[in-house]
């Protein structure tokens, strides 16, 4: 698809890479310099005239403006160039529409476009122009009470199987818990490298590209090369200047993250100074109230990207935002500071006991020992002539099946 770009101002880059990541060709830009958008058109009415002439030698087939359009100005707009008109938002849906894969992806972008077509459709249906918008499902004539009734049952019917798609996670998530599973859950903007460390630390190879929203779905593996359950989630990346509706139609996805016991946060050390210190600002709103600052280890991506001053520039603004835990710079492209990383997350789960027992050799003690090397730290084993000496670190809720099988030692001081 052909798309011509309308900005207010120079700064363009982010609608640009928003564009390629959709797919579509950019064939020409428009740029109006003004403080703010012209409440009716957007753009001023000889900037439109403009417009119009660019659309007819660029053979733009969208334009796409830089910024969010209200209902009123998408009317205005469409009519006035006779080909669709998209804004921030609707290319990030567009995306969005594209990278959705699993069933939970889908419905939640579907959830999403409904809730972002239908001020505009209630614009066309008032202005009595519906059969003409362009692009919109053909076309068509609809009464505007037939429209809502439509559009209602198709949220209602999305919303229910959403629950349903939570329910279900959430009953895999209680079972993981029992279970003794902890969960890491990787978070940050989009393009800030999560698959990627994702793919380092689980061993996995989810797609990566460099590309905004690679990732719509959650995807969770066991961390790679430790003996305690320790669980990573991939996320959706965050998204800045969206909608409450937006961020509402991804909730079930972001419960991954508020139920996690650690969230990694990514923050790319190549943004320019004034995203990091504004993307950092914003993760903190994202995550709270679902989830504690105290659990959120800030790590600062792409340090091979940046120089030593801006590097530290970074480090800087991590250690005064208000996360609680000092930032840890890590290269997925290099290497640097992922064994630091996952020396980390496993000092944050090393169980708080740590006992010394002995177990009586016998007919019951080949399967509690077996349970115990599933569920405990062993540290160390000594086979005697009578009895089984074990040196271990548990959890306090594992406790009372230790003392039912085994004679406790030492220990029972937390660490």
């Amino acid at each position: 698809m052909n798309v011509l770009v309308v900005g207010l101002g120079d700064n363009l880059s982010e609608i640009r890479a928003l564009i390629e990541s959709a797919g579509y060709r950019l064939v020409g830009e428009v740029v109006q310099r003004r403080a703010r958008p012209d409440p009716k058109t957007f753009v001023g009415k000889g900037k439109l005239e403009e417009l119009k002439k660019a659309v007819q030698e660029t053979k733009a087939e969208i334009v796409v403006l830089a910024g969010t359009l209200r209902p009123s100005q998408h009317y205005e707009l469409e009519k006035a160039l006779g080909i669709e008109c998209f804004d921030r938002i609707r290319v990030i849906l567009e995306i969005f529409t594209q990278r959705a894969s699993s069933r939970e992806a889908k419905l939640q972008v579907e959830l999403a476009m409904l809730r972002y077509e239908i001020p505009i459709l209630r614009e066309w249906i008032h202005a009595g122009s519906l059969g003409e918008r362009p692009g919109f499902m053909a076309g068509g004539e609809y009464r505007v009470d037939a429209y809502y009734e439509t559009v209602k049952r198709k949220m209602t019917k999305v919303r229910r199987a959403l629950g349903a798609v939570g329910q279900e996670r959430a009953v895999r998530r209680d079972r993981r818990q029992e279970r003794g599973f902890y969960q890491v859950s990787i978070a940050g903007y989009a393009n800030a490298g999560k698959s990627s460390l994702f793919n380092a630390l689980s061993g996995e190879q989810v797609l990566v590209e460099d590309r905004l929203f690679t990732t719509l779905a959650t995807t969770t593996r066991a961390l790679q090369g430790v003996k305690k359950r320790i669980l990573l989630t991939d996320t959706v990346g965050f998204v800045s200047d969206v909608p409450l509706w937006l961020v509402e139609a991804f909730h079930s996805t972001f419960e991954e993250v508020y139920a996690s016991d650690l969230v990694l946060l990514l923050v790319d050390a190549s943004d320019p100074l004034d995203e990091v210190q504004a993307k950092v600002r914003l993760a903190a709103t994202t995550l709270t109230p679902g989830t504690s600052l105290d659990s959120v280890q800030p790590l600062l991506t792409k340090t091979d990207l940046t120089d030593a001053a801006k590097f530290e520039l970074c480090m800087e603004m991590l250690r005064q935002s208000d996360f609680l835990r000092a930032p840890m710079p890590v290269s997925m492209k290099t290497g640097d500071g992922l064994d630091a990383l996952r020396a980390a997350i496993l000092e944050e789960f090393r169980y708080p006991l740590e006992l010394e027992i002995h177990v009586p050799l016998g007919d019951g003690s080949a399967p509690f020992l077996d349970w115990l090397y599933r569920t405990a730290d062993v540290l160390s084993t000594d086979y005697r002539s009578d009895r089984i000496v074990i040196h271990l670190r548990c959890r306090d809720r594992d406790l009372s099946r230790i003392q039912k099988s085994s004679t406790i030692v030492s220990g029972l001081v937390p660490l």
